[in-house]
């Protein structure tokens, strides 16, 4: 049972440092297209965090991935509060070129949510 944890700046660097360590725990167990998929996730979850989790250059983001038979969870942390009910149904208008990360997630994730306290954010993608 893999299981990994990085603590991560808010800063630019974040996504890419947590789309290696994703690549590292599935290794070999899962196909480029599943790592791909899960990777594109795990990238709008730090992302997030980083730009609305942090609130200051020093607040770090803990990022936690378990890897059980055919599924991996994914948990973000961050230092300030996340909605409690972050929805899909608010759609950027036009031509944005923000607000589609839960949207993502959630077609991409099998099960995603929140939770208020830690203020995280977590998903499951089943790899087979």
């Amino acid at each position: 049972m893999p299981q990994a944890r990085l603590v991560l700046a808010p800063d630019t660097s974040a996504p890419s440092k947590a789309r290696e360590l994703l690549a590292e725990v599935l290794d070999d167990r899962s196909s480029s297209d599943q790592l791909s998929r899960a990777q594109l996730a795990l990238s709008e979850v730090v992302t997030n965090a980083v730009r609305h989790g942090a609130a200051e250059d020093s607040d770090p983001i803990e990022l936690e991935i378990l890897q059980v038979d055919d599924l991996v969870r994914v948990l973000v942390m961050q230092p300030r509060p996340v909605p409690e009910r972050p929805s899909i149904v608010s759609m950027p208008e036009g031509w944005s070129t923000g607000g589609y990360g839960l949207v993502i997630i959630d077609s991409i994730a099998d099960r995603w949510g929140v939770h208020v306290q830690p203020p995280s954010v977590w998903f499951e993608i089943r790899l087979s």
